[in-house]
């Protein structure tokens, strides 16, 4: 929302950056210390960081000048000053939590501007704040080339920078700045929640009582379809609003070209051609953002059902979706590896009569076992390495012959495992993962559950340098 933001505007803020006579209000101090805070009155806490990296002094006075009263959701800036790309290095080192940069490009080489955005994202692992360039020589650093090859947020040229242009880049920064606060933050307090419950269920895994996580996961999964179910049945009616009221501020502005100099102002203001662009893709990205969490809220309830004291019919493909749905996180690409294939070769097979609680959680353990197989034997392999012969993933079912039993195989291409290794696997306690990121029960309770509860088999092929495959053979019938 664009009135949550108060600014003083002059009468010049279609001018230039900077008019003749706001430059004879800049100040005559040409020396300027090394990393300068300068706040607008209030403490920083309270306000937004905001970094400007230029070599010219002049620039400095100019854009405090033209944001001197500006504020964003009560709260306003203050300004960082560094006057090349190395102190803009100390800098962001000393405030991490700078909102935005406006950073020139040509200062003491003829791409420093360019050196301290790499310098942010990759050294400092920053993605955070948000970066504008801004140059006024645009053909030391071609705005395509900079774009593509530079994660930065805007380009713009020193004369493009009018005071209202100026102020409209800060508040896209400033809200996209803090829209990604909140996801870290969020990020931050479901890493602890997934933690505690990890720890949770080593402690349920120790004492065999799995059905326990189920009915956790259960009541999770119940509380987060609830208010997504609200937000989804209101999707639609405000997307069909929101364009109605769109439709008729159209129709408005044809019917009364000329509304006044105060609406004119107020149009300017909110920038209402952005918004009326901008408003529906945000409501679509709402809408896709809870239809994932509701797909998330149906796998979980898939993956945690309860089992009675009596098996019933399951089909074991949506129990295996459900578990990588929940694993997704692990295949992802990131710094250390890309993505990991998931290759699904899915037969056409009955349901099972099985204990659909326990089943997903043995399709848990050997998928995640499978994840942390690759995740080894990626140590000793660069990034290119691994994208030349990527990670995989494979999962296939199939119906055996005589149409009685289901056959499921888990197989990963990783490093495979010695004959030594293969003899103690299923052993209880047995694990081969470090201290405190294993517990040696995995394996044994899902040989039990498939084996004891389920009349099947649980059997492992492996070699060393060429992976290792898990495979389940289970009765289609209860056999009761």
């Amino acid at each position: 929302m664009l009135n949550d933001t108060h600014m003083s505007l002059l009468p010049t803020d279609d001018e230039v950056f900077v008019s003749e006579d706001e430059q004879e209000q800049i100040s005559d101090k040409t020396h300027l210390t090394l990393l300068e805070v300068e706040s607008q009155g209030q403490e920083t806490s309270e306000a937004w960081k905001m970094m400007i990296v230029d070599d010219d002094v002049e620039v400095h006075q100019a854009t405090k000048l033209a944001l001197r009263s500006f504020t964003f959701e009560g709260k306003p800036l203050t300004f960082l000053s560094a006057f090349s790309g190395t102190e803009a290095k100390k800098l962001i080192v000393v405030h991490p939590d700078t909102a935005f940069i406006l950073l020139d490009v040509v200062m003491e080489t003829n791409d420093a501007g360019l050196r301290v955005v790499k310098y942010i994202r990759e050294e400092l692992k920053n993605q955070i704040v948000r970066v504008i360039l801004r140059t006024g020589q645009p053909g030391d650093a071609p705005e395509e080339s900079v774009i593509l090859n530079y994660d930065i947020n805007d380009y713009k040229l020193k004369l493009e920078l009018t005071r209202q242009k100026l102020i409209t880049s800060a508040i896209a920064a400033l809200r996209s700045y803090r829209d990604l606060i909140t996801i870290k933050q969020q990020a931050a307090q479901l890493t602890q929640v997934l933690h505690d419950l990890q720890q949770t269920q080593y402690s349920l895994l120790e004492k065999e009582k799995m059905s326990t996580l189920g009915n956790l996961v259960t009541v999770i999964a119940h509380e987060i379809n609830n208010p997504i179910n609200f937000i989804a049945g209101n999707m639609k009616p405000a997307q069909e609003y929101i364009h109605d009221l769109l439709a008729l501020i159209d129709l408005y502005r044809q019917t009364f070209p000329e509304p006044g100099a105060e609406i004119e102002e107020a149009i300017a203001t909110i920038d209402l051609e952005y918004l009326q662009e901008d408003l529906p893709k945000l409501i679509s990205s709402l809408k896709e953002g809870s239809d994932r969490i509701r797909a998330i809220s149906a796998s979980l309830r898939t993956f945690s059902r309860g089992d009675s004291d009596r098996k019933v019919p399951f089909n074991i493909h949506e129990g295996i979706e459900s578990t990588l749905l929940i694993l997704k996180h692990r295949l992802k690409a990131n710094e250390h590896h890309p993505e990991i294939e998931v290759v699904k070769d899915y037969g056409d097979i009955p349901q099972l009569e099985c204990f659909p609680g326990q089943l997903n959680q043995v399709f848990m353990n050997l998928i995640a076992n499978a994840i942390d197989a690759l995740e080894e034997s990626n140590q000793e392999r660069s990034f290119q390495q691994i994208k030349d012969n990527p990670n995989r993933i494979t999962i296939a079912t199939t119906l055996s012959e005589d149409r009685h039993h289901v056959l499921i195989r888990i197989q990963d291409n990783g490093e495979g495992m010695s004959e030594n290794v293969k003899q103690k696997l299923f052993g209880y306690l047995f694990t081969t993962k470090a201290v405190g990121k294993g517990t040696g029960l995995g394996l044994s309770i899902s040989r039990r559950i498939i084996e004891e509860k389920h009349g099947g088999q649980l059997t492992v092929t492996s070699e060393l340098g060429k992976g290792t495959e898990l495979a389940i053979i289970i009765p289609v019938g209860s056999g009761e």
